[in-house]
């Protein structure tokens, strides 16, 4: 068994924050590069350059993690090949478990109720159910309680596969386990942030680009968080202080 420690949240949010600001040329770099993808991918999004967009945006992503942990070279086919392996999975989970959600509202039109309840809700569903604002905010509740399960714990075995160490989404489970909340408050932080941003700036009638030119540093920031917490978690040294 695995031994498992506690995430000292706060002190690995206000190290990340020390981290961001002291090493500045790093983190306004990776900003303008993911500000740069992200705007392209805005103006590409029906269009077939969106996806290659989103393979540049794995590959500065990947670039990202080594730079932190000083792994060179900083961009590693062969790493960046390995952790296709946890980040399809991780990919697969959430696309099944998103499946499920979808599903879940059909579930009435199955059991042996009036013909006239099926007539009305097999109405709904074709017409209002993407218009209901209740809906879509249970869908999101369910993401972000289950988010600490399907992607911010096994997201540190991508992080560990990019550096060159086992990328292993059961080891990732076992060594983070008993820390369900601390993973559930930053991914709430994370969530809170970016919609938060997204809203004021729609707002005040600005566009998705000025929205990605506030969500490139949030984006940053939170994938500082999460090498703390791989360092916590998966390294000798502690990782805070």
């Amino acid at each position: 068994m695995v031994e498992s420690r506690k995430l000292p949240l706060l002190t690995i949010l206000k190290n990340s924050w020390r981290y961001f600001v002291e090493n500045r040329r790093l983190s306004l770099g990776f900003c303008v590069i993911f500000y740069a993808i992200g705007a392209c991918a805005v103006w590409s999004w029906q269009s077939w350059w969106f996806w290659p967009l989103m393979v540049v945006l794995y590959i500065a992503w990947g670039a990202f993690f080594r730079v932190y942990f000083q792994r060179k070279p900083y961009l590693s086919w062969q790493h960046l090949f390995n952790s296709l392996i946890p980040s399809t999975k991780i990919v697969l989970l959430t696309v099944l478990i998103a499946t499920l959600l979808i599903m879940l509202p059909l579930v009435p039109l199955f059991v042996n109720v009036s013909p006239e309840f099926n007539a009305g809700y097999a109405k709904f569903l074709q017409g209002d159910i993407e218009n209901n604002g209740m809906f879509v905010l249970g869908a999101n509740i369910i993401f972000l309680l289950i988010s600490p399960i399907i992607a911010y714990r096994p997201f540190l075995a991508w992080i560990a596969a990019l550096i060159g160490r086992s990328g292993s989404l059961r080891l990732a489970w076992e060594k983070t386990r008993h820390n369900y909340w601390e993973f559930l408050v930053i991914s709430l932080l994370t969530d809170c942030a970016l919609s938060v941003v997204r809203w004021l700036i729609l707002d005040w009638g600005g566009n998705d680009y000025m929205t990605m030119l506030i969500a490139a540093p949030v984006m940053v920031y939170f994938n500082i968080v999460s090498a703390f917490a791989y360092k916590f978690f998966f390294l000798d040294e502690a990782g805070v202080k």
